[in-house]
């Protein structure tokens, strides 16, 4: 009788379950194996490693817990269930004693310590999550970025998450789609960082419908977190568009379904479950919006599995027949609230959801841009793609300067001008005709003559004209409507090219280093600059500064030396017009000769020139418009016999003029570390490379000698003769 005191049995009737609780932790690994399988798949074995060491961790802890206490061992599979779930909590390549450290938390603190299965006052693997981010912050906050089929994955850089570093985090586009949806995309099916099994949505929703057909799960508590969640997210990002972003980012979605419904840490009657779950969403968004951590899942749980049993205890159903104490049957206000909480919440989402999202799409949000500008202030974009740049500057109007600032609007789809808007003008009537420009795109504008400019505003129409270009240049060096261009490799200077998809002109990226000598040192002075190179005429735009001098405006770049001339022009500058910046202008000759170069491997500018003989490694030829002689593409194999004889392709592009090797581009260089040395056949004529020995082409040894096979035969092609 001692044993069934023990025992609370309620009256009659009752009903004999099938469930066992072994049974129901399989159905809950079941559902969790989608999530394992997407994280092997996007992070590698590693990530495989890091959740078998935590399964195996909280088994052994849990089983050396009973050795001790000398009770048997437990079969009941909850210790893999809580292994599995805090393992998919984990980044990728968290060190190997992390999840030991965790598992041991979650099994021995919070479960064991206790009581036991059903006994412990939170969910295990949550709060074992919580401890290693206070404890562990540095090493469980780094996270890589999805790298599908590469199942070793082994040495990577970190990545941000869209939590933390937002869009930026992300590409620009996913499978064709850009923009918002490319990015909703990439978070739904995980292709993104976060932690090894929270980043696949349809991946959490296959385990979440399992549990829910299973009858393992109460469809409740997900679907009033997840809808809660969006509610809190339109209040307090003030963005319709950022629901999907924030409900597919982070653990969201997978705390929702696998730790949120934890039969011993979530409510047991099903109002109390809707106000935990309620509870849930809007302390998770607080915590994401307002918190120092940019994910609020696991602590948003531990704390709601605080309230548990106090809801259990005070808030209770109404009882069949239950009376108050005037007689009267107790009406089951709890349910009532429930109802009219989902649908007020409900009714708030539908009807807020689109008055924010037209208020937002109206909205400007402030951008960073790269490099310095001389009229660009700031700049801002909305939803619609419309873009509002603030550009400022002044001009001289009968020897008094006139300042100069404007808001400059440009619509999103083929960005004309739609709008400009006067904020300090000129003060003696030389106001600018907006509608000048409204209207007008890119092509419009650049082409406009003298005379279009002279309206009785000349200088100030002239000066705006050179603003609204200035704002072109802008969207082509910040990602906007650009494609980056295939080159060569191995630049000195050139370290990307991008078309810019409005203007139709190539934006190159080059740095370079002034050596500028003081005294008896000399100082390095870093350059970079992004130069706009015409499309059509291949003549210099503009060239925007992101890095030069910083010890005086003195040796900063004079742009108006190069901007308007073509390469033949920029090479013959020089001398007495150099002055004042001389070793930066030389350094940026060599950048724009090299641009030049770049382009030219990229297949810009060229036309082909036909070739006679069938030939083993020439595989074409063009002449460019930049520069003199023909340039011969070749393309061959080096068979690296200290490599286990590896055929490393190769691709070059070789200009003969005059006889002489003048430009070795490469196109396909080693793979393993021995590039060409080009020096060594630049500037000689066919007989002085035919002459090399192996003395000389030692290092790459392989490679150059492959190398001059192939310039050999653009010699023969050259004179055409296979040679």
């Amino acid at each position: 009788m001692a044993e069934i005191s023990n025992y609370k049995v309620a009256s009659s009737p009752h009903k004999v379950g099938k469930q066992t609780v072994r049974g129901i932790m399989l159905d809950v690994i079941i559902a969790l194996l989608p999530c394992v399988l997407c994280g092997v798949i996007f992070y590698g074995l590693y990530s495989l490693m890091l959740v078998v060491i935590c399964v195996a961790t909280c088994l052994l802890s849990e089983q050396i817990y009973q050795k001790i206490r000398k009770k048997p061992f437990t079969t009941d599979l909850s210790a893999v269930v809580t292994g599995i779930i805090l393992g998919l909590n984990l980044p990728p390549r968290a060190p190997w004693y992390i999840p030991v450290i965790g598992g041991v938390f979650a099994i021995v603190i919070v479960k064991m310590l206790f009581g036991g299965i059903g006994k412990n006052f939170a969910n295990p693997a949550a709060t074992a999550r919580v401890f290693l981010l206070l404890a562990y912050g540095s090493m469980t906050a780094q996270f890589i970025g999805a790298d599908v089929g590469n199942m070793i994955l082994g040495d990577v850089s970190t990545s941000a998450t869209y939590l933390s570093g937002g869009v930026n985090a992300l590409q620009d586009s996913f499978w064709g789609v850009s923009g918002y949806w490319g990015y909703v995309l990439q978070l739904f099916f995980g292709v993104t960082g976060g932690s090894i099994g929270e980043t696949c949505v349809p991946a959490i929703l296959a385990g979440g419908v399992y549990l829910c057909v299973r009858k393992i799960i109460d469809w409740r508590i997900p679907v009033v977190y997840i809808a809660t969640s969006a509610l809190m997210v339109l209040a307090c990002y003030q963005s319709a568009s950022e629901i999907l972003l924030q409900l597919f980012a982070g653990g969201l979605m997978f705390g929702a379904v696998f730790m949120a419904t934890d039969y011993a840490t979530s409510p047991k009657w099903e109002y109390n479950r809707i106000l935990y779950a309620v509870g849930l969403g809007v302390v998770t968004v607080l915590i994401r919006k307002f918190g120092i951590y940019p994910e609020g899942v696991s602590l948003a749980i531990l704390i709601m599995n605080l309230f548990v049993p106090l809801m259990d205890r005070y808030i209770l159903p109404v009882r069949f027949g239950q009376l108050d104490s005037k007689g009267a049957p107790v009406k089951p206000v709890m349910k009532y609230a429930m109802w009219i909480l989902c649908a007020v919440g409900a009714l708030s989402l539908v009807v807020a959801a689109p008055v924010v999202a037209s208020i937002q799409a109206k909205a400007y949000t402030p951008l960073e841009l790269t490099g310095n500008y001389d009229y660009i202030q700031s700049v801002e974009t909305r939803p619609d793609g419309n873009y509002r740049f603030r550009v400022k500057g002044s001009v001289m109007i009968q020897g008094y300067e006139q300042k100069l600032e404007y808001l400059i609007v440009f619509e999103g789809k083929e960005y004309r001008v739609s709008d400009i808007d006067p904020i300090a003008e000129s003060t003696m009537g030389y106001v600018l005709k907006p509608e000048l420009f409204i209207g007008k795109g890119y092509e419009q504008i650049e082409n406009m003559t003298e005379s279009d400019l002279s309206t009785g505003a000349t200088y100030t129409t002239t000066k705006v004209r050179d603003m609204i270009l200035e704002c072109y240049s802008a969207f082509a060096e910040n990602g906007v409507r650009t494609e980056s261009v295939a080159a060569g490799l191995a630049y000195k200077h050139v370290k990307s090219i991008v078309k810019d998809g409005i203007s139709g002109n190539f934006v190159v990226n080059v740095t370079g280093i002034a050596k500028i000598p003081f005294g008896d040192s000399v100082y390095e002075q870093a350059l970079e600059y992004n130069v706009h190179i015409d499309g059509k005429d291949f003549i210099v735009r503009g060239i925007t500064p992101i890095k030069q001098s910083t010890m005086d405006a003195k040796y900063q770049l004079k742009r108006e030396l190069f901007i308007g001339k073509d390469l033949a022009g920029i090479l013959a500058l020089g001398g007495d017009s150099f002055t004042g910046a001389t070793y930066t202008h030389n350094e940026f000759v060599s950048m724009l000769e090299e641009s030049y170069r770049a382009l030219t491997d990229a297949g810009v500018g060229v036309t082909d020139v036909p070739i006679t003989g069938d030939y083993e490694y020439v595989t074409g030829a063009k002449s460019s418009a930049f520069f003199g002689g023909t340039i011969y593409t070749v393309e061959g194999k080096a068979v690296l016999t200290d490599q286990g004889g590896y055929e490393q392709p190769l691709e070059y592009n070789i200009c003969i003029e005059g006889g002489k090797v003048t430009y070795i581009g490469a196109i396909k260089q080693s793979t393993w570390g021995y590039p060409a040395k080009t020096e060594i056949f630049i500037g000689k004529t066919e007989s002085e490379i035919e002459g090399l020995d192996a003395d000389e082409m030692t290092g790459a040894t392989f490679t150059n000698t492959k190398l001059k096979e192939m310039i050999l035969e653009a010699f023969g092609a050259a004179g055409g003769e296979r040679a």
